[in-house]
């Protein structure tokens, strides 16, 4: 029979209990002030679950600030320092429902209640797992926004904040202080996004949501943090002067009137049946959710309970946090498959023995590069533990070394291209391998594939069965050749026929006045989707202005950025993509313009806005962009004009060091107006 917690507590000796607490104080540094954690969030809340079990065993070895005791990690010295008007603490946790009831008891026993008292009505809401901040607002005005740093002093990061959508800058009437809580976040969507381009790039990926959540919001570079698309949910108040509540669902309710997002999964639960129900609800559908979720968190109801119950050295007692099973199962690797992206990417994909996890039969898992590999020593036949990421993208998280067979050796990744044998590259800096042969067979089926499919030049009935025909017969070899095919041709193809053959030449014809931004997306330019694609076709307009345009022209497009434009630049450039271009506009290939028409009265200049305006920043920076003039989050050597509000802060010191000119609004105007720009528009 297993020992009790407490028991085992006791026979663990002191030299033991400080490696453990030294191995806690190490993943919490790496989790909360390096936001790059090394091992999964359910694995940490059982280390420190068991460090307190030793602590409370042996009181006399908790000496000093005890990883049990402490509040998120230590304010990076990157950032201006902070302190919270009422700290934020953290939540304990409760991982089954025999875990709940005891929470409940200590609750019920806090409050003068019998311990089987069930009359609480809590609130139910998601545990988000992203970055929590601090909003701060005097007589309504927004002074300040800040990360939880340790609890009572985190890191000022309003500038990042503020790239986040949804997050009112005033709210009308209201006086004295307040302090607005929320949880800043990735979605999943984004996520995959940012590490399927990171992929491409051969730079680091993010290893969770939270993970890129908290690097985006401690960026220096509001526009950086701009790029990653955050949102945030907002659940809380601390110091709460003239706000009318009296339970944490008024606490919602005011919020969401006030115009900041909430949770649409928020419930208000009567006993703690219903409390676990609405866990086990949650748990059944995390694989729907926008974003991560760790747990669901239940707090009183009322705000004179909680006021009663208060706290402890860390948490308060009216709350817990009720975490989410992290489902992770052991399987084998029977095979590394190198497939062949339209880019050249030798892409290397795990084939595993089918598992069950959470719901799904999970069979592959991506492999990323050649250093991943070899990092993990992953080798054929090794038995792996795979998860899924964010509850959906299976993930090989580590190896089982004892049950590695005796004649598993390590992978060797092909030198050469699996489909055409040409001899692969990988640049120096690269983490990726690339097919340098352009006339790669493999190449030519995923550039074609990505060229009419959905996000492209949408041409239904071009599937995949009917591209390897069109390749293997010889009748195409790239997109231009498409629009040469005639209805014998494909009629004459096995599983064809005249209906067939007219349906796809009808969608050809249709697909050669698609937007300007299809046509960028299909071509297939490195590390350009369809976002980029939309930015490019709203600021050129046009194919030949987009062909014309400059190196620096096209870096100054918003969220384009070097890398990017350095990639869209060596394409465009390309004699194979020039005489690409050209035959297609040879069989009828013109799309349509954007609407969109871009001034040049300001092309050329860089401008930064700060500081407290009387028209929202976004309106501002339109107006400029639609000038031609650039837009940028941090004050540098290349910065022509500050356009500061009041309360502007260290971009206008920084602004005075380096000479930059400084415009308020009324300075705004007039250089306007000396560029001939009428006023309005």
């Amino acid at each position: 029979m297993d020992q009790p917690a407490d028991a085992l507590a006791a026979d663990v000796t002191e030299e033991q209990y400080r490696a453990l607490r030294a191995e806690v104080e190490r993943h919490a540094r790496a989790y909360y002030e390096q936001d790059a954690p090394e091992i999964p969030d359910d694995v940490y809340d059982r280390m420190v679950r068991e460090l307190r079990t030793v602590e409370e065993a042996h009181p006399d070895w908790a000496v000093g600030p005890t990883p049990t005791q402490q509040v998120g990690g230590a304010p990076s010295t990157a950032f201006q320092h902070v302190n919270h008007p009422t700290p934020m603490t953290s939540l304990d946790n409760v991982f089954d429902d025999e875990e709940l009831a005891g929470w409940q008891e200590r609750l019920a026993r806090s409050l003068n209640l019998p311990p089987d008292h069930d009359g609480f009505t809590y609130t139910g809401e998601l545990k988000i797992d992203g970055l929590s901040v601090n909003l701060y607002y005097v007589d309504g005005v927004l002074r300040w926004a800040a990360t939880r740093g340790n609890g009572v002093t985190g890191e000022m990061v309003t500038e990042q904040v503020l790239t986040v959508p949804g997050i009112p800058r005033e709210i009308a009437g209201h006086k004295g202080e307040l302090e607005v809580r929320g949880e800043v976040y990735l979605s999943r969507a984004d996520f995959a996004a940012y590490n399927a381009r990171a992929e491409e790039l051969g730079t680091p990926l993010l290893k969770n949501p939270r993970n890129g959540a908290a690097g985006a919001l401690r960026q220096k570079d509001p526009e950086v943090t701009r790029s990653r698309n955050l949102k945030a949910i907002f659940y809380a108040l601390g110091k709460r002067d003239g706000v009318p509540v009296r339970s944490q669902s008024d606490i919602l309710t005011w919020l969401g009137e006030h115009g900041f997002p909430t949770s649409q999964y928020s419930e208000t639960l009567t006993g703690r049946e219903a409390a676990a129900d609405y866990h086990r609800r949650m748990t059944a559908g995390r694989s729907g959710f926008e974003f991560d979720a760790d747990g669901t968190v239940l707090k009183l109801d009322s705000l004179h309970l909680q006021d009663e119950a208060g706290f402890t050295s860390r948490a308060p007692r009216w709350a817990i946090a009720y975490k989410f099973p992290v489902e992770e199962v052991e399987t084998v690797l029977e095979h590394i498959v190198i497939n062949v992206g339209r880019t050249g990417k030798l892409a290397p994909l795990a084939h595993l023995s089918p598992r069950l996890i959470e719901g799904s039969t999970v069979s592959r898992a991506t492999l990323h590069n050649e250093d991943y590999i070899a990092d993990m020593d992953l080798r054929i036949g090794d038995t792996v533990v795979v998860r899924k990421s964010g509850g959906v993208i299976p993930q090989i998280m580590r190896v089982v070394p004892e049950k590695r067979p005796p004649d598993a050796v390590p992978f060797a990744f092909p030198t050469h291209c699996p489909e055409c044998g040409h001899e692969a590259t990988r640049a120096e800096g690269d983490a990726n391998t690339y097919c340098p042969n352009p006339a790669c067979p493999a190449q030519q089926y995923e550039r074609l594939r990505h060229f009419v499919s959905k996000g492209a030049m949408d041409v239904r009935g071009l599937g995949e069965k009917l591209i390897e025909q069109l390749l293997s017969v010889g009748l195409v070899k790239d997109a231009a050749d498409l629009y040469r095919l005639t209805a014998d041709q494909l009629a004459d193809l096995e599983r064809s026929g005249e209906k067939k053959a007219a349906n796809v030449l009808a969608q050809l014809e249709a697909s050669k006045t698609r937007p300007l931004w299809r046509l960028v997306n299909a071509l297939g330019i490195s590390h350009v989707g369809e976002r980029g694609a939309q930015a490019l076709a709203r600021e050129f307009g046009t194919l030949d202005a987009l062909l014309a345009a400059t190196p620096e022209r096209i870096e100054a497009v918003p969220g384009m950025g070097g890398i990017l434009a350095g990639s869209v630049t060596a394409a465009l450039t390309d004699e194979t993509m020039r005489d690409l271009l050209r035959r297609l506009r040879q069989h009828g290939v013109t799309p349509t313009g954007e609407t969109v028409q871009r001034g040049q009265a300001l092309a050329g200049l860089s401008f930064v806005i700060t500081g407290s305006l009387s028209r929202p920043r976004e309106e501002i920076k339109a107006r400029l962009e639609r000038e031609g003039a650039r837009v940028t989050g941090s004050v540098t050597g290349k910065t022509d004009y500050l356009v500061a509000g009041e309360d502007a802060g260290g971009k206008l010191d920084r602004a005075r060091e380096l000479g930059t000119k400084v415009l308020d609004e009324v300075g705004l105007e007039g250089l306007l107006e000396e560029r001939g720009v009428v006023s309005g528009e």
